[in-house]
């Protein structure tokens, strides 16, 4: 903070004084006035410096004087003055020269001028400056606190820094997210802008979420026709990034008043996050304990449950359908526990994100390697909503976690909270008759498997064994001891609705062949395919054999 000197010859002690070389630097900033007594002077300057001499100490050397000027120079010095009289009737020729080598203000000062008469102006401008700006700083940083208070939140904040600074404004999180912008109303079409500015983002990350913590920072974009200039200050809670605020500098560079309007609204989005995470965390808990409670048919009167679902502003008074995510790590890698965990939250707040917009949202709850999803479902409309929602989820997962393998099991649809339990239990059920039967879908709902449900339930029993190995078993006997098709020939034979032409066609055979082979299948199996029960028999003997796959194989 200070004045520039082009301010301070203003002071009436200097308004004699005379600007006799480096006039392009009369905006150069003061924050400090200096006397210099002793010649070593330059290794005690800073920067910023009005420096001011009788000429004691300067040398009678010129190159001993024009290492004073470039050292002075190189020091950031704002000006250098010389009070004639005592030392020196007129500024020598070769110091005027050497000051406008380097463009750094030389003054000559009133010999009858005490150097008190404009030190103390100068000093009082500089500090009512700065109790000027600690009074806005004041300001703004109450106005923005009251914003928060006020329960306005992230958007309104950024529409007042709009107001401050006349530039957009971006808050992003940690992951690079946008969670609140504002723009003026000068700048149209800003979506566009918008999205080229987070592509830019996205690419400076590494060096956008490194920056020193405690000041802001000037970054570049690159563009297509030009680079765009944005000033970042990280937002921190308890030494751990939690995001950063931008402001883009598309109409004006920013001032010292916006930098400082910047500083104080990263402390108050600070707060915003601190305030948004107790929320969240609180609650999660609460969404993690009522599906708990759910899942398992833990609570005794569903009035409880409806009340503590609608705090979260998740209706039960509707039908309700149990989803679960089954999360395998591919590429036969092992994580770390803290890793596994990791990813896990960052899956479950991944697909908490997601289900934002769907009906009235979804509880989830993290279990295992699994994650438990609950939504609401309010027509049949919305079953298919879900089962588009699920296919979309699973590929934006596989583009941004390649690693990980997602298989999803989808429970029916619960007409009343006490059958929850059960759609939670049919959803586990899919995943594993999928998994047991090795389905390619990674999405599997209970109602499509049919039979499967409950051949899976039976599939060790004796009297399923005896049973497949009656029907389908002795044709697959058959195909190993002679090399034959029967099996392949009677799939198709029941896929085409037992029509020999059509089955024919479809294997590239004659249709005496095909006729052929279902007599021997019948000889095998003694079973008839013009008894309407002994074709079941088949049919459910070929429906065993996916739930039996290893064993038939």
């Amino acid at each position: 903070m200070g004045i520039t000197v082009r301010q301070a010859l203003d002071v009436p002690a200097l308004r004699e004084a005379k600007v006799v070389a480096g006039h392009g630097g009369l905006d150069n900033v003061i924050s400090f006035v200096n006397i210099m007594e002793v010649p070593e002077v330059t290794k005690w300057m800073k920067g910023g410096e009005l420096l001011v001499t009788a000429g004691f100490a300067i040398s009678d050397s010129s190159v001993e004087r024009r290492r004073l000027i470039y050292d002075l120079a190189t020091k950031g010095v704002a000006a250098f003055g010389i009070k004639l009289g005592q030392y020196f009737q007129s500024i020598p020729d070769d110091i005027i020269e050497y000051a406008n080598e380097v463009g750094m203000p030389l003054i000559e000062l009133p010999h009858n001028v005490p150097y008190m008469d404009f030190m103390v102006p100068i000093f009082e401008i500089m500090i009512g400056d700065q109790l000027a700006r600690l009074k806005k700083s004041e300001e703004i940083h109450n106005r923005l606190l009251e914003i928060v208070l006020n329960g306005n939140g992230l958007p309104t904040v950024c529409q007042t820094l709009v107001e401050l600074a006349g530039n957009p404004v971006l808050v992003i999180d940690a992951r690079g997210n946008m969670l609140a912008s504002a723009w003026p109303p000068s700048i149209a079409g800003h979506e566009h802008l918008e999205e080229k500015v987070l592509g830019g983002l996205e690419k400076e990350k590494c060096n956008l979420f490194s920056i020193n913590p405690l000041r802001q920072h000037r970054f570049s974009l690159k563009g297509e026709n030009n680079d765009q200039s944005l000033v970042a200050v990280r937002i921190d809670i308890s030494d751990s990034l939690y995001g950063l605020l931008i402001i883009i500098e598309t109409n004006r560079v920013l001032d010292n008043q916006d930098v400082m309007a910047m500083e104080n609204a990263s402390t108050i989005i600070a707060l915003e996050f601190l305030k948004q995470k107790i929320v969240h965390e609180t609650e999660k808990q609460i969404r993690v304990e009522l599906l708990e409670d759910l899942i398992s048919g833990n609570f005794r009167f569903e009035k409880d449950v409806i009340r503590r679902a609608d705090l979260l502003n998740f209706s039960l008074t509707k039908e309700t359908v149990i989803f679960v995510v089954s999360i395998d790590e591919g590429g036969g890698n092992r994580r770390t526990a803290s890793l596994e965990h990791h990813l896990k939250n960052e899956l479950t707040q991944f697909i908490q994100y997601f289900f934002r917009d769907f009906s009235c949202g979804v509880l989830l709850l993290a279990r295992g390697d699994n994650i438990i999803g609950l939504v609401c479902i309010s027509s049949s409309a919305d079953m298919i909503s879900l089962q588009g929602k699920l296919v979309q989820l699973n590929d934006l997962i596989l583009e941004k976690w390649p690693e990980v393998n997602l298989s999803v099991g989808v429970g029916r649809k619960a007409e009343t909270i006490r059958l929850i339990q059960k759609s939670y239990e049919e959803a586990l059920d899919a995943l594993r008759i999928a998994g047991f039967m090795k389905k390619d879908a990674g999405i599997t709902f209970f109602d499509d498997l049919g039979v499967y449900s409950f051949l899976f339930e039976l599939k060790d029993s004796l009297i399923m064994g005896d049973f497949f190995e009656r029907t389908i078993g002795r044709v697959i006997t058959h195909d190993r001891q002679n090399s034959g098709e029967l099996l392949k020939t009677l799939i198709y034979y029941f896929q085409s609705d037992c029509n020999l032409r059509v089955t024919a066609e479809r294997l590239y055979i004659h249709k005496n062949t095909v006729l052929y082979r279902i007599r021997k299948i019948e000889q095998i199996t003694q079973l008839s395919m013009t008894n309407p029960e002994h074709r079941f028999n088949l049919q459910l003997g070929l429906k065993l054999r996916q739930v039996l796959k290893d064993k038939a194989n």
